[in-house]
């Protein structure tokens, strides 16, 4: 393959140019190759490795960090967790799907809110529409229904009407 390499037209017009240098100037555009070739090395190879390298060593500092600071705060993380969990301790959460559409239905009726359309998503869920409703109405039905009964919203869109302060509403609620 060498053999090849010198064989090319091209590289024999470069080493013949190379040959009619005086001795001085073969020595220095040997010296500059050498350098130039140092240089590529480091600065595509050498230095990106090391650079990685550096990173990766830092992240992991940073997550042996954090997992000791964890380690060292377990049983806080786990009471608050566990409190997130909980919705407080008033909560009347419903037992199944059944019971959470009763829920909504009665408790948007007492909020003055009238359901246009409301169906069973899945086991535990429900899905329903509102239009032409008050916006503030709708915020504190749903913040009642989860302060009081643990009723979160899976999905929320909300669309302006034109009467200001009224909304159509398609919501998921689930428990």
């Amino acid at each position: 393959m060498l053999e090849r390499f010198r064989e090319h037209p091209l590289v024999r017009r470069w080493v013949a140019r190379y040959d009619e240098l005086p001795g001085r100037d073969q020595q220095a555009l040997l010296v500059l190759a050498i350098a130039l070739l140092l240089a590529v090395l480091y600065f595509a190879v050498w230095k990106p490795a090391s650079d990685f390298h550096d990173q990766a060593e830092q992240a992991r500092d940073n997550a042996a960090g954090l997992l000791a600071w964890m380690q060292a705060n377990r049983a806080t993380i786990q009471q608050l967790a566990g409190a997130s969990d909980n919705t407080g301790p008033s909560v009347d959460k419903p037992a199944d799907g059944r019971a959470l559409m009763g829920l909504v239905t009665r408790s948007a009726a007492e909020a003055g809110l009238t359901l246009q359309r409301f169906e069973p998503s899945g086991e535990n869920a429900i899905r329903l529409w509102l239009e032409d409703v008050p916006f503030a109405s709708v915020a504190a039905w749903l913040e009642q229904l989860r302060n009081d009964h643990g009723v979160v919203i899976d999905q929320a869109a909300m669309d302006r009407d034109e009467q200001p302060g009224t909304v159509s509403v398609r919501l998921t609620l689930t428990l």
